[in-house]
């Protein structure tokens, strides 16, 4: 009888130890995670491990057209153009975009009341987000009412589950705008603000969770390499690729 030892080990650490790219390895983003990140998020990911075979045979499938998105910098250079050369109108700019971005901070929900209007009095809740992308972009995005419980996981009748730090997600309806300044004086960072509503009709979609900690997170951890192909799968596998640089992910 011929016998030869096992190599499933060896095999596992040989392919641990390469540069792979890690949003198409669970499990070596998990390990990086674990490693590199001193967070909740990351001391919540320890309780779950994930295989190299976990998202096996869940193909992603993203429906949206590349030409639809904006760019959170493309934003950002039109209210700066439109500051520097003196255009700004007096009242405050705004129109509709969708965006593919990066969840890089997540405050809230909170609930606030209202002081005017016709709702003054009444309480709402509002959720803000930290928006980046791989354009260099970093915007703010406010989510009122309705919008902010259903994508802050509070709505019982909306499957999704709770928006957060790490997950790519498709935005879309949601309004961007920006403030005058007749003055050339303003000093804002972050010239760009983005808000979220009902009457905006604004929708939520979490396209990869990049810092799993349960196992149902496995249902937004598509394998990637099953859709390469397409172009809105290499979008998404940007974005993921530019946030595990910034949380210091990949290597």
């Amino acid at each position: 009888m011929i016998t030869w030892p096992l190599t499933t080990q060896a095999t596992e650490e040989q392919s641990r130890t390469r540069g792979d790219i890690s949003f198409l390895r669970p499990s070596a983003s998990v390990s990086r995670t674990r490693s590199q990140l001193g967070t909740q998020e990351t001391q919540e990911t320890d309780s779950y491990n994930y295989s190299d075979a976990s998202s096996i045979g869940q193909f992603p499938a993203f429906h949206f057209s590349l030409h639809a998105l904006t760019p959170l910098s493309t934003l950002i250079d039109q209210a700066n153009a439109a500051r520097a050369a003196g255009r700004m109108p007096l009242q405050k700019v705004s129109h509709k975009v969708s965006i593919l971005a990066a969840v890089l901070e997540v405050d809230g929900p909170e609930s606030i009341r209202i002081k005017k209007g016709p709702d003054a009095g009444k309480e709402v809740y509002l959720l803000k987000l930290i928006l980046g992308d791989e354009s260099g972009g970093i915007c703010k995005l406010a989510a009122w009412r309705a919008t902010a419980e259903d994508w802050a996981g509070l709505n019982p009748a909306v499957p999704t589950p709770a928006t957060k730090k790490g997950d790519i997600v498709l935005l879309d309806s949601v309004l961007a705008s920006w403030e005058p300044d007749t003055g050339g004086t303003s000093t804002t960072s972050i010239p760009v603000s983005l808000s979220a509503s009902p009457q905006l009709k604004s929708r939520l979609e979490i396209c990869y969770r990049t810092l799993p900690s349960v196992p149902q997170d496995a249902q937004f951890r598509p394998d990637l390499r099953l859709g390469l192909s397409d172009a809105a799968v290499r979008k998404v596998a940007g974005v993921v690729h530019w946030f595990e640089g910034v949380a210091g992910l990949s290597p």
